[in-house]
């Protein structure tokens, strides 16, 4: 099913190997979208502020050099304009302290990384298609989402 809405999604995220499998994953669900990618979370808030990137979706990886997912969520929660983007933590750890945090800290979902392309391209179509992205974070129950 092809639907109208363009998004423009950032990816934050420092191996270049799931950068290259994110990619390849929008590509497979059938939306218009133009991606951004940041390799830190420095990187991520210069596209943010100085390239005045407006994305529809950030997804951010938890554990990055130089300033790491929760450092990164905090920041762009505190950047003007960008109180309620959605973003999706990325990550391959589910310890409950990390994941409370980002809730805590505003993120609207988080996800622990998939361990399959399609599991991939499940997550990015439930993300878009299925209204999981909202102005505001999922009920607690809802937030984590595992493989």
């Amino acid at each position: 099913m092809k639907h109208d809405k363009h998004f423009r999604i950032l990816l934050a995220d420092d191996d270049d190997d799931d950068t290259f499998l994110f990619r390849e994953a929008l590509e497979q669900v059938s939306f218009e979208s133009q991606l951004f990618t940041a390799a830190n979370g420095m990187e991520l808030m210069d596209t943010i502020v100085k390239d005045s990137i407006n994305p529809d979706l950030i997804f951010l990886d938890m554990n990055m050099p130089v300033k790491n997912g929760l450092e990164c969520l905090e920041e762009i929660r505190a950047t003007p304009g960008f109180e309620k983007t959605p973003i999706v933590v990325l990550s391959t750890s589910v310890a409950q302290y990390l994941w409370e945090s980002a809730y805590k800290g505003g993120a609207n979902l988080y996800i622990q990384k998939p361990t399959s392309f399609s599991g991939l391209v499940n997550v990015l179509h439930k993300c878009l298609f299925q209204s999981l992205i909202k102005d505001e974070a999922a009920p607690m129950e809802q937030f984590l989402i595992t493989n």
